[in-house]
């Protein structure tokens, strides 16, 4: 939240997503992909960790990958990453993929992979991870806005985040009618 209201952008923004995913789990590698230019493929646009510079900028097809189910049903995945032939570039450990997930719209997925041999990811872990994907899908969403309004007002500033977040006094929740 705290780079959101500071402006940084979406890259910065997902480059945070992705580094503090890698730590929750405690794995090598954490990564995103996004919608690519071409509807039926995702681009993994940012990869934090061993392996990383192999696989940032990797398109895989929606329909016959991993990455592409989790993106078109808006569900998490687990499995060993050598059941993908996409992502065959990687080393075959456990895998967690992640929709992020807004309610109204996948606006990608965020994977981790844990290292070759290692066991599956716990339940416990999955849970939180998939607690923090949906945080970030909001927080993600919430910085296009914030873009798209400071590109249309430059003046603007992210004010009225705060103000909105913000819990309102007695006062302010009796004149505007908000608990």
């Amino acid at each position: 939240m705290t780079a959101v209201l500071d402006g940084t952008g979406l890259p910065g923004l997902l480059n945070l997503v992705a580094v503090h995913a890698r730590a929750m789990a405690h794995v090598p590698l954490a990564f995103i992909a996004l919608p690519a230019e071409d509807p039926n493929m995702l681009r993994i646009d940012v990869a934090v960790g061993a392996d990383g510079d192999r696989i940032r900028g990797l398109t895989v097809r929606r329909g016959r990958s991993m990455l592409g189910r989790a993106f078109s049903t808006r569900r998490a995945l687990s499995a060993r990453i050598a059941a993908d032939q996409t992502l065959s570039v990687l080393p075959a450990g456990p895998i967690l993929i992640l929709p992020l997930e807004t309610g109204e719209g996948t606006r990608g997925v965020l994977a981790v992979l844990g290292r070759p041999g290692a066991e599956p990811f716990n339940p416990r872990t999955a849970r939180q991870l998939l607690l923090f994907a949906d945080m970030s899908a909001r927080l993600i969403e919430l910085a296009e806005g914030v873009r798209a309004t400071a590109s249309a007002d430059p003046a603007a500033d992210g004010a009225h985040i705060v103000r909105d977040l913000r819990p309102l006094g007695p006062r302010e929740r009796e004149a505007t009618g908000r608990e």
